[in-house]
């Protein structure tokens, strides 16, 4: 991600300049919407962020200091907020393995991006057949802590046999075989994106390697 290396490096006008270009990048693929959804996860960190800093200022930036931190965050968070909005996650994980990443990291990185949703899906899941047979999740706090437990519980203890059935599902279609596998569908690779890839890659590692001398210079 070279837009959140170069925020985290300099921050300022560059992570600006960042979150400007990641808003255009979002309006250009249509799912404004699905990106904003995204990017409400950050709304919480992003207002601490802000309090934080403007009460509890490090080296007395104040104001300033607090809105170039959020800046910084904003630049660093929202290129990964529209990558992940915006492609679906198979394209992704099956480009990430085309490009020699193994099949046992791609099958981790699959399953942290689908963490969430499927969790989300699987509460959902227990609270209705809970309620059903006549469990009481709404009214007073009390009433819904009592009612944590029978529902935690059937979460865990449900992810986790999820986890055995994938992970025999994954050996009965010989996972672990040796080779690399062959992909049945490739995403289209222009010339331009080739090149655009290289060019923020070569910009990355420049803006890295600057921030770093000035470091090592004392500035």
């Amino acid at each position: 991600m070279a837009g959140t290396a170069l925020a985290l490096a300099w921050g300022g006008w560059l992570a600006g300049a960042i979150v400007i270009v990641s808003s255009i990048a979002a309006l250009r693929t249509g799912r404004l919407r699905r990106v904003a959804v995204a990017a409400l996860a950050l709304a919480p960190v992003a207002l601490s962020s802000l309090v934080i800093n403007s009460l509890l200022p490090a080296g007395g930036g104040g104001l300033a200091g607090a809105l170039a931190a959020l800046l910084r965050l904003l630049g660093a968070t929202l290129p990964p907020t529209v990558l992940f909005a915006t492609t679906e996650v198979d394209d992704l994980l099956g480009e990430l393995e085309a490009r020699g990443l193994g099949r046992r990291a791609t099958l981790v990185v699959g399953t942290a991006l689908a963490a969430v949703p499927r969790t989300q899906a699987r509460a959902g899941e227990v609270i209705e057949a809970q309620r059903a047979r006549g469990l009481d999740t709404e009214g007073s706090w009390r009433r819904r802590l009592s009612g944590l437990l029978p529902l935690v519980a059937p979460l865990v203890i449900g992810s986790l046999a999820e986890v055995e059935e994938r992970a025999l599902a994954l050996e009965a279609r010989a996972f672990g075989a040796p080779g690399r596998r062959t992909l049945l569908r490739r995403l289209p690779d222009s010339r331009a994106q080739r090149i655009a890839r290289w060019a923020l890659s070569v910009i990355a590692v420049i803006g890295l390697a600057g921030r770093i001398a000035l470091a090592l210079a004392g500035r």
